[in-house]
């Protein structure tokens, strides 16, 4: 993996504390301000060029890093402030309040990333007739921030156009009336605030899905930034990787962050790898699992788009045509041969299947060469419906969730099927080795199945183009420097936007409070800037509770304590050691031969995308991830 960042030690009350900082040049930076045209606060901003007579000592990017008003380099360490923006709650009072500052630098945290809806500056039914009381609802956020020593980084969560999130928001990308409300807004808000020490900066869409290429983002933020330019030549301004193109979630060799002309402009990225971990449970993600551990060290640490399809069990068993009861099918055993197969996976297949194929009790067993039964490597109960991911190459057909299964009162289902079509769980793949033989079976039965349809519980051998480990520190660890790499070789600053893992996996000892303590220690170690996601909402807060202001009766204790832990303590000094990080984990399995030269590209195909690649014959097995905010 790429080595960390190395940065020279930092005295921590310059690079860690905005105390001294803010009281140090903010009386420059009103000087700044005052020198330019600008309306009072309360009212619309004004939105026409200003002369600029000197510099302002505001956060910016020098020489590749991100530094403070006084040019010392600055290290972001913050939470989110959600202020319901999926709510689409204009003026949100019962977020936050003064109060909520000071919790945040109390738990050793200088910033906050500020998710802002366009619906708080202006109505669609008045566009860019800008809202005096969401100005002032903004002005007094960043007085209280200001109070309280807390740098403040704008967020345009939900732009004029629509949520990106979700691959959602199209019209942001076909609307031209709609690009210019959003360039507007932010010529507004820059020129509102330029010169303001306590903006960190400007971070100008939350998770941007273009539709159909990545140039689609890097145009309309160039176009933002040049607008932003022309009433504020110094602050920092924060472009975020592009989250998905066209429903198409996979991530290409750069983790689809891509450069700008801008000097001064952080790249932002978001984490929340394993998807099935952290968002376990959430119910805007279809596919997602339930129950999830970390570290787990029988799940295997590897993301969809590094693997290959390679190989299956094509000669397995299939349903006999027309109507069948329940039958156990013993699969087709498979003999690991080529060094190539490092990660297997049990895939149900039901394609070109006009009825309806159920499927129940698995079970994936390594056999010795005799054929006798070495161990049992997976039992799958299909009344556990959750974490399984169906797909099709023509988009036809549909995974059903039965009430009755082969004993019990459960099993999937896959009926009205054109073309090739499966169901895959992520969270059911296994590291294999070669030598080994493998075998998947299970229970199936059909109704009105078609002549010519396949219908099989099959055993995918996929390559990999990056090591595999288990689901442990290790993986994340690998995944972390990924992105990490891309800052050290455009030297340019990173910060991770978001990051953060949901209210159940902490529940039953899953483990969430040693997930976020081991992402706070990577992100110390490799000295990126971040903000934990979120403050105050229901799935992932640090306090909860819908309709009422934080307040310790409801917080997230276990996060609290691991917030509190690991933010009390000075970000480290790299050192060469961290290279090493894996070497406590069980050794990862090496990627296939020459996977690093095909690409993370050659993965199987999303939903959006479903033509099967030469690479993955028969189907895939690998199920495209859903980006995990709402």
């Amino acid at each position: 993996m790429p080595p960390p960042r190395t940065l020279p030690r930092l005295d921590t009350s310059a690079s860690l504390d905005p105390r001294p900082r803010l009281a140090a040049f903010g009386s420059f930076a009103l000087i700044g301000v005052s020198l330019i045209a600008c309306s009072p606060r309360g009212g619309g901003p004004p939105t026409t060029s200003a002369v600029f007579p000197q510099p302002v000592p505001v956060v910016r990017v020098a020489e590749g890093e991100l530094v403070d008003g006084l040019g010392n380099p600055l290290l972001l360490r913050g939470i989110a402030f959600g202020n319901r923006v999926w709510q689409d709650d204009p003026l949100p009072d019962e977020h936050h309040g003064e109060i909520d500052f000071q919790r945040v630098a109390d738990l050793g945290m200088n910033s906050v990333r500020f998710y802002l809806g366009y619906q708080t500056f202006e109505d669609d039914l008045k566009p860019g007739e800008y809202k005096p009381e969401g100005f002032a609802w903004l002005d007094q956020n960043v007085a209280w921030a200001r109070a309280h020593d807390v740098y403040v980084v704008l967020n345009m969560h939900v732009p004029p156009g629509g949520y990106q999130s979700l691959g959602e928001g199209r019209a942001l990308w076909s609307d031209v009336a709609a690009q210019k409300r959003f360039i507007d807004l932010w010529r507004a808000i820059a020129a509102r605030y330029r010169g303001d020490p306590v903006i960190a900066g400007y971070d100008l869409l939350n998770e941007p899905a273009p539709p159909e290429d990545r140039a689609q983002w890097k145009d309309l933020a160039e176009r933002t930034i040049t607008a932003i330019r022309a009433v504020d030549p110094e602050h920092a301004i924060f472009v975020e990787r592009v989250n998905a193109v066209g429903g198409d979630w996979r991530e290409d060799r750069d983790r689809n962050l891509l450069l700008v002309g801008d000097p001064n402009v952080v790249y932002e990225f978001h984490f929340y790898k394993p998807l099935h971990f952290t968002h376990q449970g959430a119910p805007w993600i279809e596919f997602i699992a339930k129950e999830q551990r970390y570290p787990d060290p029988g799940q295997v640490g590897v993301e969809w788009f590094h693997l290959t399809r390679e190989a299956g069990t094509e000669t397995s068993p299939k349903l006999p045509v027309g109507d069948s009861n329940w039958t156990f099918y013993q699969g087709m055993p498979y003999r690991v041969e080529d060094p190539r197969l490092v990660v297997g996976n049990v895939v149900l297949v039901a394609g070109d299947n006009f009825g309806k194929a159920y499927f129940d009790d698995l079970i994936v067993e390594e056999l010795d060469l005799e054929g006798r039964v070495a161990r049992e490597i997976l039992r799958v109960d299909l009344a556990k419906k959750a974490g399984w991911f169906f797909w099709t190459k023509d988009g036809s057909g549909a995974r059903t969730e039965e009430p009755a299964g082969h004993d019990d009162d459960g099993s999937l289902a896959v009926a009205g099927t054109r073309s090739q079509a499966t169901v895959a769980a992520d969270v059911l793949r296994f590291p294999v080795r070669a030598g080994a033989v493998y075998r998947a079976s299970g229970w199936m039965k059909g109704e009105q199945i078609p002549d010519g349809a396949t219908c099989q519980i099959r055993l995918d051998f996929s390559s990999s183009a990056v090591p595999v480990h288990p689901l442990d520190r290790a993986y994340l660890a690998q995944e972390l420097d990924a992105y990490v790499a891309f800052g050290e070789a455009h030297r340019v600053p990173l910060y991770l936007g978001e990051f953060g893992t949901i209210r159940e996996s902490f529940e039953k000892d899953r483990g969430g409070e040693r997930w976020v303590a081991d992402m706070l220690d990577l992100l110390a170690e490799r000295r990126v800037s971040f903000a934990y996601h979120d403050y105050h909402e229901e799935w992932f807060g640090l306090f909860f509770g819908e309709g009422m202001l934080p307040s310790p009766h409801n917080a997230n204790d276990q996060l609290m304590a691991v917030l509190a832990d690991r933010l009390a303590r000075p970000a480290p000094e790299p050192s060469a050691a961290e290279a090493e990080t894996a070497d406590a984990a069980p050794e990862p399995v090496a990627p296939a031969p020459g996977a690093a030269e095909r690409g993370a590209n050659e993965a199987a195909p999303s939903a959006a995308a479903p033509a099967i690649s030469s690479a993955a014959p028969a189907g895939s097995s690998m199920a495209p991830p859903v980006t995990p905010t709402r």
